[in-house]
């Protein structure tokens, strides 16, 4: 479980609020000057624990996931909401769609590795992995590929395809020039439409990556999951491509629709969004 990722784990308590009790912010070394941070809620040690993942370029700080975390925490279940580098150290702040993104879906691929491990040591060996949005995709492409013995269930909170808000035949060929500047090495940078940004700017080797999470590669993920998975949704997501919902619905995956949800299932849905998290995890206890 990539547990030569990090050398430490360094933990100071903090007040974080008081639905949620005393939460630890945990700070993990990755590397030489690449330092990740979290936050964990420890709970009862006959639950499973919690891993929650935000979405693209934010923090673990982002509301949609705070309030999850504090939800399930105030249930007694023990939550860890770790912060993707993007290969800035101690991250704590979301980052502009402007800045030039050298990071890669791989890399936070191996900073996931690191953060079960994580859980692992610290006595979790039943984890339930959640995403929201662009997180979902992550955990879900993850879960397909490397089928952590630790993962127990998935459930995806409004997933999301990454979206370059062009029609399929000019998609096509940005992908092959973003391709044939990988193939030779260039790094000048590429600035495009991209998810909810409309100009993001990366070196062509983090938006080829980006770029590969395409409708068709994340259904066929579906195929490959190694635990149950649980689809929840916003009725009114206004972010999601046009049939996503019923594309779900056909993988026979279990799929739960929140009416007249936005894409961030907060407002006068969060409460639902708790008890419908909750109702998922228990069932499958």
């Amino acid at each position: 479980m990539c547990r030569g990722l990090f050398r430490l784990a360094l933990i100071t308590l903090v007040a974080l609020a008081p639905i949620a009790g005393w939460a630890a912010l945990v700070t993990l070394d990755l590397q030489p000057g690449l330092t990740a941070r979290a936050d964990y809620l420890p709970g009862a040690k006959n639950k499973p624990a919690v891993l929650i993942l935000h979405g693209f370029l934010q923090t673990h700080n982002f509301h949609t996931v705070r309030n999850l975390a504090e939800g399930l925490a105030s249930a007694g279940y023990s939550v860890l909401t770790p912060t993707l580098t993007l290969g800035v150290t101690h991250r704590g702040q979301s980052l502009a769609c402007e800045a030039i993104h050298t990071h890669t879906h791989e890399g936070n691929a191996r900073e996931i590795d690191a953060w079960l491990a994580w859980l692992q040591q610290h006595g979790h060996h039943r984890i339930v992995l959640v995403g929201h949005s662009m997180g979902s995709a992550e955990l879900l492409l993850y879960l397909a590929a490397r089928k952590p013995k630790s993962a127990v269930q998935f459930i995806a909170l409004s997933l999301v395809e990454t979206r370059a808000d062009i029609d399929a035949e000019s998609l096509e060929r940005l992908r092959r020039r973003t391709q044939q500047k990988l193939a030779r090495g260039e790094r000048d940078v590429v600035r495009h439409p991209l998810s909810y940004c409309r100009n993001f700017s990366a070196v062509p080797k983090t938006f080829a990556s980006y770029l590969s999470i395409s409708p068709d590669r994340l259904l066929a993920a579906m195929r490959h999951l190694p635990t149950p998975a649980t689809f929840i949704m916003g009725g009114s997501d206004e972010r999601l491509g046009a049939g996503w919902i019923e594309r779900l619905k056909r993988t026979g995956n279990k799929v739960i629709v929140i009416p007249n949800a936005s894409h961030f299932l907060d407002g006068e849905h969060e409460f639902e969004l708790i008890d419908t998290v909750l109702a998922v995890i228990k069932s499958a206890s």
